[in-house]
């Protein structure tokens, strides 16, 4: 009888923990070869102020530059995210920032966190690698559509393939 006991009792932990299981974390990582030095490239990338690359964002107004400072990207459609720059390294050409609040219909993420690295290839190409890391729009279990993890993944990697075409344009002055 104990035996028996004993198997429910794990049994039923293990089915418990099995229920309380939420989100994974999602990544996109994508890469872009610019035709532009590379030092070109990070002037306009370590300008947290200034971020319009993206054709759907209208403005972006910063209250610096500096670790600690914080924009609000507005979008055309009227939707609104706030980021906060985490870090700024100039010697390793690496900037990083995360979204502290975001408007699900732009952005369906939570604990989003991006990083750009630029590279110089040679003295007129530069490789921009662009990471990011997230969780779904909806934390819980069973998400509605438009904030499950395929959801959430499609409209990152649009924000960023916007962002990149955008950083493109800008640094080869098209």
């Amino acid at each position: 009888m104990l035996k028996i006991l004993l198997s429910f009792f794990v049994i039923l932990l293990f089915n418990q923990s099995s229920l309380a299981h939420g989100p994974s974390r999602q990544k996109v990582s994508l890469k872009l070869d610019i035709k532009a030095p590379a030092s070109k490239v990070w002037g306009i990338v370590s300008n947290f102020e200034e971020f319009v690359w993206n054709k759907e964002v209208e403005k972006s107004e910063s209250n610096g530059n500096n670790v600690g400072s914080e924009r609000v990207v507005s979008f055309k459609n009227g939707s609104k995210i706030k980021q906060k720059l985490e870090k700024i390294n100039a010697e390793k050409m690496m900037v990083s920032w995360r979204i502290i609040e975001t408007d699900n219909k732009a952005l369906p993420v939570n604990s989003y966190a991006a990083k750009i690295f630029v590279k110089s290839v040679d003295s007129n190409t530069t490789n921009i690698i662009y990471k990011s890391g997230f969780y779904r729009g909806f934390m819980g279990n069973d998400p509605p559509a438009e904030l499950n993890d395929e959801n959430s993944k499609i409209k990152v990697t649009k924000f960023i393939e916007g962002n990149l075409k955008g950083l493109k344009r800008i640094a080869e002055g098209n």
